[in-house]
This record gives C-alpha cells, structure tokens and sequence, in this order.
C-alpha cells in the first residue's frame, strides 16, 4: 500500500443490530411516481432502521489493480472462472479489459463497435454493459442513439461475431444470461420516448430477441410512472426461470425539492418465473414522502438459494445522511425484510451495489467518505464491501473491509445525471458517473471495479479499479 495517508471508514467491519426506529418498508404506503431516467430519478430515500455496532472483524482485500487508465466511469464487471471481464462506455463503443488470473493482471481488448451495417454505428459508446455465461460466452451491451446493440464472443473477447441491434429510444441499458450454453440472454432498459420499461429476451445465444415486454402494470405503479418518470436498475436471473429488474420511481406526496425536481422515494421489483416473458411488480420499500433513493441505481441480485437482495442509497428523511439499505426477499419477490442500513453512522454513502453469495449471504459495495456533505469539494472517497448474513433473522451478521487501498476521488459526488451542475445548489462533478459492479467470484472472494480519478500507483492519474478480497469468510458459505 501507499505511504501516504487517507481517510478510513471507521471502523473496518461491524455487527448490527435493529434499533427502535420503525422501518419505512412498514409505514402507511403512499403513492408514488417515478422519476425521468435521464434527470433526478435516481435519486431516493426512505425511512429505515437504525443499527447498533459491535466488535469489528475485517474482510481484507489485495493490492489494487487497474483494468484501464482511461478516465471512464460506470464499469461493468462479469466472471467465470478465473477470468474477469470488465467494460464501461467509451472510444465510441464498449471499451473492454479482460483478466484471466483473478484480476491480478489485465489485457485491454479491442473496443466493441457496431458493425457497418448497424443503425448505431454513428452514436455508438452510449452506455455499456457486460455478461459472461457458464461457458464463456461474452456478451457486451452499447448503448446508440437508436437502440442498443448486443454483441457476442465465442473466443474470450478477441473478437464479436454475432451483433444484434436491438431498435429503441432507448437509455441505461442492463444485461443478464443463462443457461448451460449461454442460450438465455436479457436486456432490460428505459425507454426515453414513453418513459417505460421494458425487456427483451433471447433464446437463441443473441441472434434474435423477442418483442419488447413492459414489467409493470400495477395502475399505482402505471400512475407513478406517468407523474415523475422511472429509474431502471440492473436485471439479474437466478438460472432457474426467475429474472429480475429492480427500478425506482417517485411518490405522489412527495415533499422533497431540495434540487427542484422531485426524487426517487419508492423502490420496486419486477419478477419473472418464465424466462422474462411476463413480469409482475411488487413494492420493496414504499418510503416516505420526503425519501430520496436516488443516489444511485437500484440493484439486486440473487444468492445461490434463490433469495434476493435489492439495495438502493439515500436518506429515509430529508435531513438525514445519505446510506447504502439492504434488504431480502424468500418468496422471488413478493415480500421483504425491513430495510437494513449496510454502512456506518459517520459520513455520507452512495452508489450501492449488491451480488448474492451462498443462501442468505448478501455482498454489498458502495462509496464512503467521512465527510457530512457529500457535495464538499474537500471529500475523499473510498470503496467499502460488505458481507451480510442472516437478514431474515433477528440478529443479522455483518463483516465489512475496504477495498481501495487509496482514495479513489477527492471531491464532491453528483447524483443528479445530467443535471448535474444545473439544478440549483447541485454540484457539478460527475466525472465517476453513476455507478460501479461488486461480484462474487467463482472462488467465492467478492471482487469490486470502480472508477477512480485519484491514482496513487503511478503516473497515470485516473482508471479503472479492481480488488479482490484475501482474507475473511467465502462468500459461498452461510
């Protein structure tokens, strides 16, 4: 590690435990609207409980490595084996780096570009995503103008034969696969014309998808969309027919405008039991009308016993610190735990993302400074991991590491998108856009990439971060 000093999360690794405050997943449910992708709509908030701390154990994890050292942001990331893919948007397509020794070293691939012939060739490098099958099947995601296009390697990423063009006004695309052979693929996105979102499946390995299929329709959720607009999160599967799209939109009572526009204050998921064919909504945490969830995506993931996780970041009222909530579903959806908050009291927290490990292990990443205010050009970022356990019980586990061996920006973090610098009083630095990827590795060791604009390693100053953790229970085991 570096000689030079930077801030910890303090302290490294906690058990925590409900408190007396009533969790908002439990209080009257009011309706709520979601919010246009492109502006505020990815923030929200609830109200949730708080939790005591006990004696600290740490993951540990190794020394950090780099993908890339392109200044770019929102990577994606997918494993089999001992192989790691990661991508994010740029160069005019999905940039990609691959590393077939558990992140320890990494070879950047060529960028994956729409063909000639492709209705994107022109505004390709939009929005990426990356998917990696059990038999090393690669699928990458860009986002065009257009549509999006869905490209698929047979050779480990050298090269991508098979490209698909997937027609839409679309924006945030996400991507999932299964199946021995890789036959099952899914594309979730946000459709900027109408303001819906939709899904498309494939079951011929990406050579043909079906029509697009709208994952919600209750008329509460119908109406939300229609008053704020939706912010789509990722789409996961559990290999086994349930498919998954976690998305947020904004309540009808909401009294939070702090930057003009209303926020996320009520988080959702759309479930599948038949291979993204039909979807039906149901409510994760319904917030109150002065939560902002926003901060960034809202993600979700499955553990290897079918249960699954949704996390979101923000505050449950207005006033409070930003933090990173957790909670678990048994039932493929239909119900949930209380929320669960994942980080610390001190500081502010963003841009939760989960991965599910073995049954009732849930693995959650997110941003951390010490700082009060997130929008405090004088912040130091660092990347924090989380295993927590037992959310159905009354005693959750948890163990906690930090990823990053350095800080990994200085500065504020705007969660407002595009609007960032314009709505009154935001920041205007968004240079790590708007999310990063945690994972569970095949070996069970979660696995992190993120962007990072504070490099200490070198001479370049900004890249693409990874870390792997070395020390501390499998993810795999309960």
């Amino acid at each position: 590690m570096p000689t030079r000093s930077y801030p910890k999360h303090p302290p490294a690794s906690v058990v925590r435990q409900k408190g007396s405050e009533p969790p908002a997943a439990n209080e009257p449910k009011v309706k709520k609207l979601p919010v246009v992708l492109l502006s505020v709509a990815a923030l929200v908030g609830t109200a949730v409980p708080v939790f005591a701390k006990s004696a600290p154990a740490t993951l540990k994890f190794g020394k950090n490595t780099f993908a890339y050292s392109h200044d770019y942001g929102e990577p994606g990331l997918a494993t089999v084996g001992h192989t790691v893919y990661v991508t994010t948007p740029g160069q005019g397509g999905a940039v990609l780096a691959k590393s077939t020794d558990d992140g320890k070293h990494w070879t950047e691939l060529k960028t994956v570009v729409p063909p000639s012939s492709s209705p994107g060739q022109f505004t390709s490098g939009g929005d990426s995503d990356v998917a990696v099958g059990k038999d090393g099947t690669v699928f990458a995601g860009d986002l065009d103008i257009d549509g999006i296009e869905v490209s698929r390697s047979t050779d480990g990423g050298r090269t991508f034969t098979q490209q698909t063009f997937i027609a839409s006004s679309a924006d945030r695309e996400w991507l999932a696969v299964d199946g021995q052979h890789s036959e099952n693929v899914y594309v979730a996105w946000h459709e900027l014309a109408t303001g819906t979102m939709l899904v498309e499946v494939s079951h011929d390995r990406g050579v043909t998808f079906s029509p697009p299929h709208p994952i919600y329709s209750q008329p509460t959720t119908i109406a939300e969309s229609g008053h704020n607009g939706t912010s789509i999160g990722n789409i996961t599967t559990d290999g086994h027919g349930h498919v998954y799209v976690t998305y947020g939109v904004t309540r009808m009572d909401t009294t939070d405008t702090t930057y003009g526009s209303p926020p996320i204050s009520d988080i959702h998921i759309s479930a599948s039991s038949d291979s993204g064919n039909t979807w039906t909504d149901y409510e994760v945490n319904p917030g109150a009308a002065d939560a902002n969830f926003g901060n960034f995506w809202m993600a979700n993931a499955v553990d290897t016993a079918g249960n699954v996780y949704a996390v979101y970041s923000g505050y449950a009222h207005k006033g409070e610190p930003m933090h990173v909530w957790l909670q678990e579903s048994t039932d493929h959806g239909a119900h949930w735990t209380s929320p669960y908050r994942v980080d610390d009291a001190g500081g502010q927290d963003l841009f939760g993302w989960v991965a599910g490990g073995g049954p009732g292990v849930a693995v959650v990443a997110w941003y951390h400074t010490n700082s009060a205010d997130k929008n405090s050009t004088k912040s130091d970022w660092v990347v924090d991991v989380a295993q927590v356990r037992g959310l159905m019980t009354k005693h959750p586990r948890q163990i906690t590491g930090q990823a990053s061996d350095h800080v990994i920006h200085h500065g504020a973090i705007c969660t407002l998108g595009l609007f960032c610098g314009i709505l009154p009083g935001s920041a205007a630095d968004r240079s790590l856009l708007d999310f990063f990827k945690v994972t569970v590795a095949p070996n069970g060791r979660p696995a992190v990439v993120w962007a990072d604009n504070h490099r200490v390693d070198g001479g370049a100053g900004s890249g693409v971060g990874f870390a792997e953790q070395t020390s501390g229970p499998s993810a795999w085991s309960r």
